[in-house]
């Protein structure tokens, strides 16, 4: 995909190199990535505290949900998590 050979990407992995443009937007291309963040410039956002991806998700679905069906949520997820517990404690 990066138009190389693999033994000369092994070495940009193992080494520092100086790459060609054109090789830095075939390698970020291909990564799905910017070519800054390949060079390790672009500010990423840092993930809070909160679930992750999914779950993030569906309570932030959740939040907009009117109060006493937030309440029903609530439960079901408690009740789910006070089952695990008691299961794994044995």
């Amino acid at each position: 995909m990066v138009g190389v050979h693999q033994t000369s990407y092994a070495a940009w992995e193992r080494h520092p190199v100086a790459l060609r443009p054109e090789q830095l937007k075939t390698l970020a291309e291909s990564c799905s990535v910017t070519i800054e963040h390949l060079l390790g410039s672009d500010e990423t956002p840092k993930r809070g505290n909160g679930p992750a991806g999914k779950l993030r998700q569906v309570f932030e679905r959740a939040s907009k949900l009117p109060r006493d069906q937030q309440k029903h949520v609530v439960r079901v997820i408690e009740d789910t998590l006070t089952a695990y517990d008691v299961r794994k404690a044995g």
